[in-house]
């Protein structure tokens, strides 16, 4: 490349990521049955630089990512595993969750901007930012960013105290990026993490119960339940900025 070319390509302007969007509650559901396939609300999709999202109570089962269901060997391992409550397989990416009556639902679509950027990074720093907000309401700081250790893990885990907290899971196309997540509200039974330490293993990853939290326990609220988070979240909104 000549001295003009690289002139050239450092002086043109660098457009600068879409701003995050505005985000609101636009529906609260329920999981019904353990067989019922999860589905992505791409009803609740709204204009170019919007988030809407779906909090949801959730039936004791495991899901699994969409790229790790496509391979058989693993599913009949999960399946193979001792206490399974029931298998689901996931429309968005991840590795395993976990649902129940301590285990609140989350799932989001959103319309990416007509500005350049990365639809998954807006997307991410759309949630990223009301999810602080809502946790604040429970006198919580959260951060995002990858828990070694936690339940699948990623990069938009969300963080209490260094205690994985919240796990996304992310799906994008042209027109849209959805997410489906997990939050642990009661503190996560043994019974649970037993499964999740065994289906993370399947695939070579460690989940360390220690970095791992509740927003019972980062709240210090004992006796906080699904229901009540709702009640206290499905208000709750951010603007874009």
């Amino acid at each position: 490349m000549s001295a003009e070319q690289v002139a050239g390509v450092s002086s043109r302007p660098i457009s600068p990521p879409p701003r995050n969007g505005a985000v609101r509650v636009a529906e609260v559901t329920a999981e019904t049955g353990i067989d019922d396939p999860p589905e992505l609300p791409l009803h609740l999709a709204g204009e170019p630089g919007t988030v809407a999202l779906q909090l949801r109570t959730t039936v004791r089962r495991v899901a699994v990512g969409a790229g790790l269901a496509r391979k058989p060997d693993l599913l009949a391992a999960v399946r193979a595993l001792p206490g399974l409550p029931g298998l689901a397989t996931s429309p968005a990416g991840g590795t395993f969750v976990i649902g129940g009556p301590g285990w609140m639902g989350l799932c989001a679509v959103g319309v990416p901007p007509p500005e350049r950027g990365m639809p998954l990074d807006w997307m991410n720093g759309s949630l990223s930012s009301w999810f602080r907000s809502a946790l604040a309401l429970f006198g919580v700081d959260a951060v995002s960013g990858r828990v070694e250790g936690g339940w699948c893990p990623g990069f938009s885990d969300v963080a209490v105290g260094g205690r994985k907290l919240i796990g996304l899971g992310y799906r994008v196309t042209r027109g849209w990026v959805v997410m489906r997540g997990m939050m642990a509200v009661a503190p996560i039974a043994e019974e649970d993490m037993d499964l999740l330490v065994a289906c993370h293993r399947l695939i070579g990853v460690e989940v360390v119960p220690a970095a791992n939290t509740s927003l019972a326990e980062a709240a210090r609220l004992p006796g906080l339940g699904v229901p009540g988070v709702i009640d206290r979240w499905r208000d709750v909104r951010t603007a874009a900025g």
